[in-house]
């Protein structure tokens, strides 16, 4: 069967990472892209679950 539960939980893991390094690739360099990279994790990567 594809597509299951685990499959696309995987997916979606996938998804964040990716969309997580799009996000930090526009960020600047020096002390304003610190809070940007910051945002991104808040954004992308945060752990809802916690």
């Amino acid at each position: 069967m594809p597509n299951t539960k685990q499959d696309i939980s995987k997916t979606e893991e996938i998804d964040s990472i990716d969309s997580y390094f799009e996000c930090i690739t526009a960020c600047s360099i020096g002390a304003a892209g610190e809070e940007c990279v910051t945002r991104c994790v808040e954004v992308h990567l945060k752990d809802d679950s916690i």
